[in-house]
């Protein structure tokens, strides 16, 4: 007589199926960018994504009218880039290239989406920044440093982290007057 399948093996099976699908999904992504020749152009964006962010965090630091926006913005995405780096050590789901450490939630996902956030809830190019972090993140996957499901984590982590990160900050100016 046949054991009735067991209950716990059905998140592993769930697990399973969607990292196929994604590790599919991310190789049919990077051969359509090889085919139509924008390899060069992704990798750049790719590497390029965090000094940019970077960047621009430090300029409305430095700027004395977008001064919260920098502080909100770093805040933010440096939590979701430590909690991404804590589940993702946690974690363990090896990447497609040839790195060995996790890549699920991808931090550079967490930070961009963080700060792409918050430059928008602060009506401050946010939509551009979006794009150009879309544009960038996918360059990620096209090099192999991510699967698409490793950006989405990521990006919806650092979502959430800065809308929590501007709830806190209303909350100080709230008390503070």
């Amino acid at each position: 007589m046949n054991a009735p399948p067991d209950d716990s093996s059905a998140p592993k099976r769930l697990a399973q199926t969607f990292d196929t699908f994604d590790r599919r999904l991310g190789n049919r992504l990077r051969l359509s960018i090889d085919g139509m020749r924008l390899a060069p152009v992704a990798s750049a964006a790719a590497v390029t994504i965090g000094p940019a962010f970077r960047g621009f965090v430090a300029a409305w630091l430095l700027r004395g009218t977008n001064r919260r926006l920098g502080i909100e913005s770093a805040v933010a995405a440096t939590t979701a880039a430590l909690i991404a780096r804590l589940l993702r050590d946690r974690i363990g789901r090896t990447r497609p290239g040839p790195r060995m450490d996790g890549g699920f939630p991808s931090r550079h996902a967490a930070a961009a989406i963080a700060i792409a956030s918050s430059a928008r809830r602060h009506d401050h190019h946010g939509r551009t920044l979006g794009a150009f972090a879309a544009i960038g993140l996918l360059g990620r996957v096209a090099n192999a440093s991510h699967e698409p499901l490793d950006i989405v984590a990521g990006g919806t982590l650092g979502h959430f982290v800065e809308r929590a990160v501007a709830a806190a900050a209303r909350r100080a100016v709230s008390v503070r007057r």
